[in-house]
């Protein structure tokens, strides 16, 4: 629904330009009146209901801008009765109150007081005339029309009827209770046999008349607003439906490219290919693709911890063999790499079969060394023996024989302590050889 109803429209081609100057003062005039008199549009919602109520309060603006004019045409009347500044001065302050709640967005309750402004006004007039109700006064009744066609406008149509019952019976009251003027009693009597209705019935036909125009026009106005409404659902939901067509179709799409994706994925993992993803973003099947990858990716796991376990099972199998080369003796195997942690002991076992040939070599030497050390030991047992009869031999001669042989017993006896500490070196080097051979032993 169009809320701009009440600013200028653009001029059609081919008319009478406007200047800027002109076209842009009117604009913010009409626009500080509307934020003046009526309330912020922002307050109204885009259904039917907010946007008929911002409808009739832009109406009532429009209408309030006529309490100036109505003012301005009436105050001179004023001056020389001053009994009509009362209901000029009535109209003012319940306008006021009619437009201050209109600015608050009451817009129904200001249209009440608006059209109670007018009433209120039109009965003060009337209750202070000075001579009663005269002839040329009968017209002013029929002035109660002007609120009830304000009422079709500005008002939900229920009040219409409401609206044209009140004023019938302000109209009755009046003229029921106000005094007379003498010539309107005596026309009544002659020329309406004393029935006062025929002096009324234009008022009440105008009313009649007038509020069944003005309910037909509100009622005329919501039916177009509704097929306006309907209208405007009917394109929304077509709207919406083309919004749904493009998102299925742009759907499809994804799903189709997220089909491709899964089976190309899905026939490289079957080919042997582990490393096989699906990348897939913004997409419906992002979901499967997740869970796909989550698959794939713990196979390959499981192919790896498979992989591995044979690789060690070789490694290990290889090692079983080092073992019992190394316990039967014999040359070792070429050691094949798996690419494992066993790798590295195949270094420490080549490493001990090395040192196990050193210490056998380092066995058969000492064991030359220690048979070459008893048969020395014999040679000098043999030796002592031998020195020992030589001694005893050479004591047993004469003394005048000694003398002479002095000099060899002492280098028997310097022999006989060069063969002990012989005997000493010897047995040394025979608990050095027992310790080198514990240790090799040991390593």
């Amino acid at each position: 629904m169009n809320n701009q109803w009440l600013l200028p429209q653009e001029a059609p081609t081919g008319s009478e330009p406007v200047q800027p100057g002109q076209k842009g003062v009117f604009h913010q005039m009409i626009r500080a009146w509307l934020r003046f008199s009526g309330p912020d549009p922002r307050r109204f919602r885009a259904t039917m209901e907010d946007q008929e109520l911002l409808r009739r309060s832009r109406l009532l603006s429009a209408l309030f801008s006529l309490i100036i004019v109505a003012i301005l045409l009436t105050a001179p009347t004023a001056i020389p009765v001053p009994t009509y500044w009362i209901p000029i001065i009535a109209f003012l302050l319940l306008s006021l109150v009619a437009l201050i709640l209109n600015h608050g967005a009451y817009v129904t309750m200001s249209g009440v007081f608006y059209i109670l402004a007018i009433d209120a006004t039109l009965t003060i007039l009337m209750a202070t005339l000075p001579t009663g109700i005269r002839n040329s006064n009968i017209p002013d009744f029929d002035l109660f029309i002007i609120p009830t066609l304000i009422g079709g406008v500005v008002l939900p149509r229920r009040f219409v009827p409401w609206l044209a019952a009140l004023h019938i019976c302000i109209t009755i009251a009046l003229f029921t209770l106000l005094p007379h003027d003498p010539l309107l009693t005596q026309e009544i009597t002659l020329n309406q046999k004393g029935f006062a209705y025929a002096e009324l019935s234009d008022a009440f036909l105008i009313q009649i008349v007038g509020a069944t125009i003005a309910w037909l026009g509100a009622w005329s106005v919501d039916r177009a607003l509704l097929r306006a409404s309907r209208a405007e659902e009917v394109a929304e939901a077509r709207k919406r439906l083309n919004e749904q067509a493009h998102l299925i179709v742009a759907q499809k799409h994804r799903l189709d490219y997220g089909m491709s994706m899964l089976k190309e994925a899905q026939a490289r993992f079957a080919n042997g290919d582990y490393t096989a993803r699906v990348k897939l973003q913004d997409n419906e099947l992002t979901p499967r693709a997740l869970s796909f990858n989550l698959l794939a990716e713990r196979l390959y796991r499981i192919t790896q911890i498979a992989q591995e376990y044979t690789r060690l099972e070789q490694a290990l199998q290889q090692l079983f063999e080092i073992q019992n080369t190394l316990f039967y003796g014999g040359p070792l195997k070429p050691y094949a790499p798996t690419g494992t942690l066993v790798d590295h002991l195949y270094f420490s076992f080549q490493r001990y079969n090395q040192l196990r040939h050193s210490v056998d070599q380092g066995g058969s030497s000492v064991e030359r060394v220690r048979r070459e050390l008893t048969q020395q030991k014999l040679l000098r047992t043999q030796l002592d023996t031998i020195l020992a009869q030589t001694h005893a031999v050479v004591r047993l001669l004469p003394n005048d024989t000694q003398s002479p042989h002095l000099s060899s017993v002492q280098l028997i006896e310097k022999a006989q302590q060069v063969s002990a500490q012989i005997t000493g070196q010897e047995q040394r080097c025979q608990q050095e050889m027992k310790l080198l051979e514990q240790l090799l032993r040991g390593r």
